[in-house]
Formats: structure tokens, C-alpha cells, sequence
């Protein structure tokens, strides 16, 4: 969102001695606000809301200390896996295995948290921690008292779609609504409206 800021040109005709006059003139402000702002609604509330403020360098510590914590405590369990996968595809019956022996590296690939967000932008951890866990999540959970099988529906930023937050939402016994296809969701639209009479669609 931006605050104080128009897009587009606006063009005027004016004639020579109407340079200054007010009617004909578009005022110019270089103090315009831009930031990320983030909502929730259901069908007859309205849910939680927040503004991103960059992440400071406090912050950042904080999320590597406790991100550091956490791939210590999984990563024997990651490597002992891949160790087993490694020997399984490495044995050849035939003949002995060319090329290098693969060296571990707990990486994103095999599994570690890692954040890639850039100048303090929103990354999976930050909508975790800021957004799911204490605004998303309870919010979804009042719905769910009144409907008991709500479900919730995000776009698929990376912040959302990280296999992190999946295991949130279970923790939390709240349903989410995987996305199909687009096609698949525009048929369904389609059909929807048609049955609640909203759309009258010819047969082929």
C-alpha cells in the first residue's frame, strides 16, 4: 500500500494565464508512505490485521539463534536418513560406483530451516512468527466455533506455502484449503454459479 501517492498522469488543458490558477493544477507531495500490510476475514467477520515494519538487526539475531537451535536438534536425524538413501542408490552389483562419494551438507536440500529473505522483507519465519501462530491461527479458531469446518484459504506467496507452516496448522487442528489448479477453480466457480442460478451457462 501506498499513502500519499497517486499513479498515472493527469493531463489538463489550460491556456497561458492559467498557469497558476488552482483549478488547473495538480499539487506534488515527494512524502509518500509505502508499506506491506497484511488481512483476515471470514464470511461475516472481519479478522486481524498487520503492518510489516522492517526487521531490525535484534530481530534477525534472534531468529538465527533460535533457527541454529533448531537444525542442531534435527540434523542427526536428517543425516542418518540420508547416509541410508545414499548407500541404498550408491550400490551397484555390477561394478564398483564411479565418481566422488557424496560429503553431507545440511543444507535447504536435506531439510535445514533456512531463512532467504533480503533487507528485512517478510519470509516464511517472520509470517510464522508474527502473523500464523498469533493473529491467523486464533482468528481461524474463533471462526471454527460457529464453523466448526472452516478452513482456511492463502495465495501461494513463499511465506505461505513454506512446508513449515503445514505442520502449524495441524499442531492447531485447522483445516487449509490446498489450491488446484486454475482451471479446476474457475470450472468450480463456474458450476457454483450456475447452480445457485447467479449464472446461466449454454450447453455446448
Amino acid at each position: 500500500m501506498v499513502l500519499g501517492h497517486r499513479r498515472g498522469a493527469i493531463r489538463v488543458w489550460r491556456t497561458p494565464d492559467e498557469r497558476f490558477n488552482p483549478t488547473v493544477m495538480r499539487e506534488r507531495w515527494n512524502g509518500a508512505s509505502e508499506f506491506m500490510f497484511w488481512g483476515s476475514f471470514s464470511y461475516d467477520k472481519k479478522g486481524p490485521f498487520h503492518i510489516w515494519k522492517t526487521e531490525t538487526k535484534k530481530e534477525k539475531e534472534a531468529a538465527t539463534k533460535e533457527l541454529n537451535a533448531l537444525n542442531a536438534a534435527a540434523e542427526p536425524e536428517a543425516k542418518a536418513a540420508w547416509e541410508l538413501v545414499t548407500a541404498m542408490r550408491r550400490l551397484n552389483l555390477r561394478g564398483g560406483t564411479r565418481g566422488r562419494k557424496p560429503m553431507w551438507k545440511y543444507d535447504k536440500v536435506h531439510g535445514a530451516l533456512v531463512r532467504e529473505a533480503k533487507r528485512g522483507g517478510i519470509d516464511w519465519y517472520r509470517y510464522q512468527k508474527l502473523i500464523l501462530i498469533p493473529k491467523l491461527i486464533p482468528f481461524a479458531k474463533e471462526c471454527m466455533v460457529d464453523r466448526p469446518n472452516t478452513m482456511v484459504q492463502e495465495d501461494k506467496a513463499p511465506a505461505h506455502a513454506h512446508k513449515s507452516q503445514n505442520q502449524i496448522f495441524m499442531e492447531a487442528g485447522v483445516m487449509r484449503l490446498l489450491w488446484p489448479d486454475q482451471i479446476l477453480m474457475q470450472l468450480s466457480l463456474v458450476g457454483l454459479f450456475s447452480r445457485e442460478g447467479l449464472l446461466d451457462v449454454a450447453p455446448l
